[in-house]
Formats: structure tokens, C-alpha cells, sequence
């Protein structure tokens, strides 16, 4: 027999040795200790969920990435969790609900992901997840810019040096192509080109859309492929739009990025107007971390509103969660 096959580990997980294990604790003590100080609890939600319960909460993307089995005592369909956020609205929803608003809850858990369908290969992947929900009666830009801000005052406080928060807001895009006349079809290539940043390719597919598309419309989404940067970007995108449900969107982020900078925070953020992250999910601002020496996000997050409403409980939620491995990595990078 080949003991080396049988004794060895399923793809996508592995064993942390002590010297790493001891880094992710400590990268985790000083991340807890300022959600602490922020008022944020730690609940703890179970590993295991029917997946009935948990697809109410998910996104398409992750309903494709979860692991799952028959229960055999109950025929039921269990999933390992592949992510918290699902559970965190559950749990507010249900046993949570008679609780006084706003709730700040925190987590630090695993959770467990197959691989995106478009790899084929099968694999699977554990993530050490330490995140954030703030759960109140109605969306406020100081809750998403107290996130942001609680994410920037955790990166600092273990000791990351080179970092930004890139922020945008899909509630932004969402009103503008509700205003044009658009084939299903035409709709999801116009996201897809910019979400690539491909001027040329999104020139080409507005060139094709069935209905006319007005100057100003074609002259904002093409735009979007080069709207990122410092907070300029807002005034630049206000001036291609007299959309009022877009300006609405570009004075709620201009009053995130205002807190945020009054939190002596502005340094470490930039903006992205064409970020499509979660674009089905979220319905406003969205946010992703990244650090020097480090190809993956090491936290991303942001606006939920209509999650919960799901669930029975019609209540705003703004959220986040670092990668946990992904930033000692990129502490390790930084030395």
C-alpha cells in the first residue's frame, strides 16, 4: 500500500505549522482588539447549513462554489459554509431580531469554497475569514465610511505598510443602465467590458445595441473603463450624468469619502467607479484591500440592503471580511 496517498490532504486545504499559525494569531488578536473598541461582538455560526437556508443569502457566484452532501439522517441537502455574511443575516433575522438596532457583529471563522466553474479543475479552497456586519434600520454614508475606517484603524494597527482600499459603488451603474433601453443580452456585455476596463470592446458593443444610446450615456459608460483615482473622479463623473438617481449615488459616496478623510483615513483610500464586484449582490458602495506584494485582495466588502429582507427582517447591512492568510502574507512581503 502507498501510505503517502492515503495519508494525504484533500485539495485546497492544508495544515498551518506553528511559526505561520502563530502570525495568523496575531495578525487576528490585533484586528479583534480594534472591532472591540469599535462596540463590534463575536458571534459564532455553525460550519454546516441546509443549503435551502443558506441559498437564500447567497450570491449566484457562490451558490456554483459550495461543497455539499446528503444528511443521512434527514435527507436534507447540508452545505459546509462558503461564506459567513449569508449566516450573519440569518442569525440577525431570526434568534438577533428583537435585539435594538443598530447590531455590530463580528466573526473569525473558515469557510470553504470549490473553485470558480471557469478552472474545471475541482478545487477546493479554505479560507480563514475575520469580518465585520453592521446591521442598522437604514443605510447611512457614516456606517459605510465607520467600515471602511474600522478596516484601515485593523490594517494599521498590525503593522501593514503599503496598502489602499479601492471603493466604488454599484448603485451608481444600476442607475444609470436602468435609464437605457437595453437587451438582456447588450446589458451583461456593457458590464462585462467594463469591468475589464475594455474602452474599445464597450465602444464596440454600444456601437451594436439595437436602440440608440444618447451621446452623454455612451460618453458616462465609456468613461467608466478610466474613472478611477482620487476623489476628483466623483465631480468628473457628475458632470456626464444629470441622472437623479445617479448624483444621489455620487453625494452618498462624496459624503463616505468626506468621513473617511475626517477620520485622517483619506491617504490609504482610492476610487473605482467601474468596479462590478458583486454587482447583482450589493446595492451600493463596495470596497476591496490590497497590499504591496500581494496579488489577491486581502479584504473586500461592502453595501447589502436587501439581503436581510430576504430572511423576513427588511433592514440595511454594510459588511466586510479580510482574508486572514492573504494579509501575513502581505506583512511578510512588507519586511
Amino acid at each position: 500500500m502507498n501510505t503517502s496517498s492515503v495519508i494525504s490532504l484533500p485539495q485546497g486545504v492544508r495544515d498551518i505549522l506553528p511559526d505561520e499559525a502563530e502570525k495568523i494569531g496575531s495578525v487576528e488578536s490585533g484586528i479583534v482588539a480594534v472591532f472591540a473598541k469599535r462596540g463590534f461582538q463575536r458571534v459564532i455560526t455553525p460550519l454546516l447549513e441546509y443549503v435551502d437556508t443558506l441559498s437564500i443569502g447567497m450570491g449566484e457566484g457562490l451558490k456554483e462554489r459550495v461543497l455539499k452532501f446528503i444528511d443521512p439522517s434527514t435527507g436534507r441537502v447540508i452545505a459546509i459554509r462558503p461564506d459567513i455574511t449569508a449566516q450573519i443575516a440569518r442569525l440577525a433575522a431570526t434568534r438577533l431580531k428583537e435585539m435594538p438596532l443598530p447590531l455590530k457583529l463580528c466573526y473569525n471563522e473558515n469557510v470553504l469554497r470549490l473553485s470558480e466553474p471557469r478552472d474545471r479543475d475541482g478545487k477546493s479552497r479554505e479560507v480563514l475569514q475575520l469580518g465585520a456586519e453592521f446591521i442598522s434600520a437604514k443605510a447611512s454614508p457614516s456606517a459605510d465610511a465607520e467600515m471602511i475606517s474600522m478596516a484601515i484603524e485593523s490594517l494599521l494597527a498590525i503593522k501593514l505598510k503599503s496598502f489602499k482600499i479601492d471603493i466604488g459603488d454599484v448603485g451608481f451603474l444600476k442607475s444609470v443602465l436602468e435609464t437605457l433601453k437595453l437587451a438582456d443580452q447588450e446589458r451583461r456585455a456593457v458590464k462585462e467590458a467594463i469591468a475589464i476596463k475594455d474602452r474599445s470592446g464597450l465602444e464596440a458593443v454600444l456601437a451594436d445595441c439595437a436602440a440608440p444610446i444618447a451621446e452623454g450615456d455612451r460618453a458616462l459608460l465609456i468613461s467608466l473603463t478610466t474613472l478611477y483615482g482620487e476623489e476628483e473622479v466623483i465631480e468628473k463623473a457628475a458632470g456626464y450624468t444629470t441622472n437623479p438617481a445617479a448624483h444621489e449615488r455620487l453625494d452618498n459616496l462624496r459624503a463616505v469619502v468626506d468621513i473617511i478623510t475626517q477620520n485622517g483615513h483619506g491617504a490609504y483610500i482610492t476610487l473605482d467607479l467601474g468596479e462590478m464586484r458583486g454587482f447583482d449582490y450589493y446595492t451600493g458602495m463596495i470596497f476591496e484591500g490590497f497590499a504591496a506584494g500581494v496579488g489577491k485582495a486581502i479584504l473586500s466588502g461592502g453595501r447589502y440592503d436587501n439581503l436581510l429582507a430576504r430572511y423576513g427582517y427588511p433592514v440595511a447591512a454594510t459588511g466586510f471580511a479580510f482574508d486572514v492568510e492573504n494579509i501575513v502574507a502581505a506583512l511578510g512581503a512588507g519586511r
